[in-house]
This record gives C-alpha cells, structure tokens and sequence, in this order.
C-alpha cells in the first residue's frame, strides 16, 4: 500500500495549528507528492491545476468552513477520496460529511495511527477500484496499474522503459530531473547510448503529448506545467 500512495499526489488544505507538523511528518512518509494550502480559493485553484489524487481537509481553514470547499469539489468530482480534521463533529457537519462520501474524518489531537489507518483504506479503494491514475495535464491522463495513457478518447499503452521515465518525471513534477539520474533510474548501471536515450524521450513524448516534457538543455527533462 505504501508503494501505491507514493505515486499519488495527496492535497493537504489546513492551517499551522499544534496538529500541522504531526500530520504533515507522516504523509512525507506515505508521499512523494504532497501539495499544501491553508484556505479554499487555494485550494480549488490547486485542485483545477493539478489533480490531486487524494484529499485531506481541516474544517477550520482560514477563510471558510472546510466543508464548503469539499462541497465546491464533490461538484465537479463525486469520487476522490477525501479526509477530513475536526475539533469536533458537531451534529450538523456529521450529517454533511455523510452526504459528501467522505472516507473517514479525523479528531484532534490527532492520533498518528488512526491517520495511517485511514491512509491505507484510501490505498485499498483506489486499488480495488482498479483507478490508479493521475493527470499529467488536463486533457492527459497516465494509469498505473495498466500502464496506459488516455488522451482524446485514444489510449496508448507504454512499455517499460517509457512508463519508468513517465513515473519518474510524475514524481517530480514540475521540476527538471538530471540526465544522470534519468539513467540511473531507467537502466540502473548499464551503459546505454545517447542515441537510446533520446529514442526513449521521444517515443514518451509521441504518446503523452508534444511539448508536454520540458527540456534544460544539457542538465535534464521534466513535466513542467506552463
């Protein structure tokens, strides 16, 4: 399960209270990709750019309810799992967090085991739901379980090598990872030619898109969103 949420990227919308540090020092255990805000026109700005595939929301944000802002995206997506932390559930937020399917809420102080307990039920939907993919932009979609990108109605399968470079590129987004990383990845310590290299880039890049992996000359590649 581990290994799964390290290829998702989770959203954690919450002020710097006393339960900050807690919660954020175990999702950088469970994530590679974590993205942080602390209020809702943020956090729907964050979500419409980058399409996290997991949600963790403090009802006390700093310019709103935090259950307005899962309303606004259970709007537009019925189905991403959603945790929320409360100070307590109040009768009228139980009853709105029944009706936006959320996984599970959270109490403060927050209990360390209870949070990974709900992080591996989150892991076990998405597994079971056969849905583990996240958007490279927002018209192209990468699936890790099959290995395959959606892109206009067309679905395009990757091989090894190509879907190695892509989930390392996802994994960084939005930064360049060096040549010699990239390498190292792709094909541990084996020497391979420059002319397979950049066989490998562009195979990857007929099938997730043109211009969607950036390119610093002579230090390395990323997907970088303009």
């Amino acid at each position: 399960m581990k290994k799964l949420l390290k290829q998702l990227t989770i959203l954690y919308v919450s002020k710097k209270d006393s339960n900050y540090k807690k919660i954020n020092t175990t999702l950088e255990i469970f994530f590679d990709n974590i993205i942080r805000c602390n209020n809702k026109e943020d956090a729907l700005f964050i979500y419409k750019d980058t399409f996290p595939n997991i949600i963790i929301v403090d009802i006390d944000l700093v310019d709103s309810n935090g259950i307005e802002l899962i309303k606004d995206i259970r709007k537009k997506n019925k189905n991403i799992p959603i945790l929320i932390i409360t100070n307590n559930i109040e009768t009228h937020n139980l009853i709105e967090a029944i009706k936006l399917n959320l996984i599970d809420y959270l109490l403060k102080p927050i209990d360390v085991s209870k949070l990974i307990f709900s992080l591996n039920k989150i892991a076990k939907i998405i597994l079971n739901s056969g849905e583990i993919s996240t958007f490279i932009k927002k018209d192209i979609k990468y699936n890790y379980l099959e290995k395959t990108i959606l892109h206009n109605n067309k679905t395009e399968v990757l091989t090894k090598t190509e879907s190695r470079l892509l989930e390392l590129l996802l994994t960084n987004k939005n930064k360049i990872v060096s040549i010699k990383e990239i390498k190292k990845v792709i094909w541990s310590d084996k020497e391979v030619s420059e002319s397979a290299f950049k066989s490998l880039l562009n195979r990857l890049s007929k099938k997730i898109g043109k211009d969607t992996i950036s390119n610093s000359f002579g230090i390395g590649y990323g997907l970088i969103n303009k």
